[in-house]
């Protein structure tokens, strides 16, 4: 058996920006059971560089960077070269509640029946000329998939992953851009074992470079075609204070082109925002492992 018990897998493209930022707050935080692989699209911006320097400093323990066909393709090699008994999803310009993965973490390893593991994070879009953190409530769906099995959505940033689950639930689809929406959906129409935790592990920063912004119109075509090819999909995403069904986030605000008023937005600043938010909402409250 592997003494590496988790691997965190990041793939990236272009955005050095975001990532020299990110990427030092995992190093931090890893353990040594821990793993970080990194899948690099072949960028051109210093990417490169700069974490062939992290590589050769043993900060990163695997590291490709060659062309792919996208974020699933890239999460999919890295998903392949994993040695961990987990597989942590984590993103170049999102972040993440290192304490609460590793609550996560331990559940996980102590409960081999389980295959995926959810959570719920905030969402924050600097896009926009309001900066506002909306609370994103996936756990709702999950509650009716445990009593139902209905297929449900929760954000790929909060996915733990059992590696020798894949066999079973699969690899990322490469035909979609909404690579974690359509595989939770996947997963939860399946006899997947799934778990939900009810602590706040991420903050999704939607930003300039994010495919939920350069992407808009083709991520909009592709929410249509799963609810299609999952009828049985009546999912509804709940943002505190607001609930909307799945089919009608077509014609909702939040898929229409996003509006870029903030171009020199400083990012570090969000960074620590979000930070704090986690830290705020996690500290000193007890959560608990759905099942």
């Amino acid at each position: 058996m592997s003494s590496i018990k988790l691997s965190y897998i990041l793939t990236s493209f272009n955005k050095l920006s975001y990532l020299s930022i990110t990427l030092p707050l995992l190093i931090e935080n890893k353990k040594d059971d821990e793993e970080i692989v990194i899948i690099d699209g072949g960028s051109t911006d210093g990417t490169v560089d700069y974490l062939q320097k992290l590589f050769a400093e043993k900060k990163i323990d695997q590291f490709v960077s060659e062309k792919d066909f996208g974020e699933a393709h890239g999460m999919n090699k890295a998903m392949l070269i994993a040695r961990g008994e987990l597989i942590k999803i984590i993103t170049d310009d999102d972040i993440y509640d290192y304490d609460c993965i590793n609550e996560c973490k331990q559940f996980m390893l102590a409960n081999n029946g389980i295959d995926i593991l959810g959570s719920d994070g905030f969402g924050f879009n600097i896009n926009h000329s309001t900066y506002v953190y909306k609370q994103i409530d996936f756990i709702k769906g999950f509650e009716i998939w445990r009593s139902n099995k209905t297929p449900f959505l929760f954000c790929g940033l909060s996915f733990l992953i059992r590696k020798n689950s894949l066999a079973y639930m699969g690899l990322f689809n490469t035909n979609y851009k909404i690579v974690d929406i359509e595989y939770a959906i996947r997963v939860s129409s399946m006899k997947t074992k799934i778990a939900f935790y009810t602590g706040m592990s991420f903050v999704n920063i939607v930003n300039p470079n994010s495919n939920s912004h350069k992407f808009y119109e083709t991520i909009a075509k592709e929410r249509y075609q799963l609810e299609k090819l999952y009828p049985t999909f009546k999912n509804k995403i709940s943002y505190k204070g607001s609930v909307i069904k799945f089919k009608e986030i077509i014609s909702k605000s939040i898929l229409k082109k996003p509006v870029t008023q903030n171009a020199k937005f400083d990012y570090k600043n969000i960074v620590e925002e979000s930070l704090k938010k986690l830290h705020d909402h996690n500290t000193g409250k007890k959560f608990a492992f759905l099942t």
